[in-house]
C-alpha cells in the first residue's frame, strides 16, 4: 500500500480552499474549507506540510515530492491519508481530463459523502431520459441534463413548431419554423455535445399507445409535460406502465397561471403511485375553481365591455425555465440516488411571492398495494 501510494499522482480538489496561518515555532495552522457545503477542518502541523500541500499539482508522484523537498517518507504517508480520508485530495487517474464538466465535478465532490464527483458525473454519463412532451418545459428540461452530461434521450412530440413557440422555447429560430418540435430539439441537443445520442418520436400519445415503441428497455426516468388531452390522463396511462417496470416518472409542467409549479417525483415502491397522487389531487382541489383575466375593450363611445380571456393569461419564458430547472435538480438527485423531496408538489405563487405545497399521500391503492 505505501508503495502504491508513494507511487500515485495527487492534485488537490477544485472544491477544496486552504488558509494557512504561521505560528513562530516552526508550525502552521492549517484550515482546509469545502466550498460548496462550507464545511472547515483545521489541524496544526509543520510549516513543510504547506509546501508539500502545494507540491500536489497534478503533475509530480508522492515519491518525487518527497524526493524533491527530502521529507520524511512514513509522515508524508500518514499526512496522504489524512487528505484521502477527508476527501481532500483526488488522485490523476480521477481526474476527468474534459474541462466541460470541471466545476460541475467539483460540486458532486461535496454533493454526496459516499461518492467523488467523477464517478457521480459518470451516472449522468451513462443515464437515459425519456421525456413526452418538448414544450417550453419538458425542453428546457431535455437542455439542462444535456448540459450536465446526460447522454441519451428519446422525445415523444407531435407538434410542430409555430411563430409564437418562439416566446417560450429557447431552441427555436426562423429556421425551424414548421419542424416537429422533437426533430428541431434534436438539432439543439447536439450542438451541445454531438455525442449525445436522441432519438425523436412524431407521434401523440393516446389512450391506445403502445408504450413499448416509446421506451426503450435501458430507460432510468420519464419525464411527462404531455398536456394533451390533459396531463392528469397521460400521467395516469404512463405512470400505471412504469410502475409495473420499476421505472420512475417526474410529472412536470403546468399550465397557464400554474406554469411555476415544481411538478412530483414517482418512484416505484418508494413514493406513492400516480393514482394516489391523483387522488390527493382531487380532494386538495376539489374546492378550487379557474380564475379568468378580464380587461376592458372600449367598444363604443358609450360603453366599456368586459372581455374574458379564457385559460388565463398564459406565462413567461421564465415561469417555464423556473419549472424546468427544479425538475432538473429533482430529476439528477434521483439519478444520483441521493436524498430530495418527495411526495409533495409545489407552486411558486408569482402573485404572492411564496410556495404552496401539497403533501401527497400513498393509500395503497390498487396499483401500488
Amino acid at each position: 500500500y505505501s508503495i502504491l501510494i508513494l507511487n500515485n499522482i495527487y492534485k488537490l480538489k477544485d472544491s477544496v480552499d486552504i488558509y494557512t496561518i504561521n505560528e513562530d515555532n516552526g508550525y502552521s495552522i492549517i484550515e482546509f474549507y469545502r466550498i460548496n457545503t462550507r464545511e472547515k477542518k483545521r489541524i496544526r502541523i509543520h510549516n513543510v506540510a504547506n509546501q508539500f500541500l502545494a507540491s500536489l499539482d497534478g503533475i509530480k508522484t508522492v515519491i518525487e515530492i518527497i524526493n524533491e523537498l527530502n521529507l520524511d517518507t512514513d509522515t508524508v504517508k500518514k499526512f496522504l491519508v489524512f487528505l484521502l480520508d477527508n476527501g481532500f485530495i483526488i488522485e490523476k487517474k480521477d481526474i476527468l481530463e474534459d474541462e466541460r464538466y470541471k466545476r460541475q465535478i467539483a460540486f458532486f465532490d461535496d454533493l454526496s459523502p459516499t461518492k467523488d464527483g467523477l464517478f457521480t458525473q459518470e451516472i449522468l454519463f451513462k443515464s437515459s431520459v425519456v421525456i413526452f412532451g418538448v414544450g417550453s418545459v419538458g425542453s428546457n428540461i431535455a437542455i439542462l441534463l444535456a448540459r450536465a452530461g446526460v447522454k441519451k434521450f428519446t422525445f415523444i412530440d407531435f407538434k410542430k413548431i409555430k411563430q409564437n413557440s418562439k416566446v417560450r422555447h429557447l431552441y427555436i429560430y426562423d429556421y425551424n419554423i414548421n419542424m416537429y418540435k422533437s426533430d428541431a430539439l434534436k438539432d439543439y441537443i447536439k450542438l451541445i455535445d454531438k455525442s449525445i445520442i436522441v432519438n425523436s418520436i412524431n407521434k401523440k400519445l393516446v389512450p391506445n399507445s403502445n408504450l413499448d415503441e416509446f421506451i426503450p428497455n435501458d430507460t432510468n426516468i420519464v419525464i411527462n409535460t404531455a398536456d394533451e388531452p390533459y396531463i392528469g390522463h397521460t400521467s395516469i396511462k404512463l405512470g400505471r406502465y412504469l410502475w409495473k417496470k420499476n421505472i420512475a416518472m417526474y410529472v412536470a409542467g403546468g399550465f397557464n397561471a400554474h406554469s411555476m409549479s415544481t411538478g412530483e417525483i414517482i418512484i416505484p415502491n418508494i413514493t406513492s403511485c400516480i393514482d394516489c397522487y391523483s387522488n390527493t389531487f382531487q380532494n386538495a382541489l376539489k374546492d378550487w375553481k379557474p380564475k379568468y383575466s378580464k380587461y376592458k375593450n372600449n367598444k363604443s363611445l358609450n360603453q366599456d365591455i368586459e372581455d374574458i380571456i379564457i385559460g388565463g393569461a398564459g406565462s413567461l419564458a421564465g415561469c417555464s425555465l423556473f419549472s424546468a430547472s427544479y425538475a432538473t435538480i429533482s430529476i439528477i438527485y434521483y439519478l444520483l440516488d441521493i436524498q430530495h423531496n418527495i411526495n409533495r408538489r409545489g407552486e411558486y405563487l408569482i402573485n404572492q411571492g411564496k410556495f404552496s405545497w401539497i403533501n401527497l399521500t400513498q393509500d395503497r391503492c390498487h396499483v401500488c398495494k
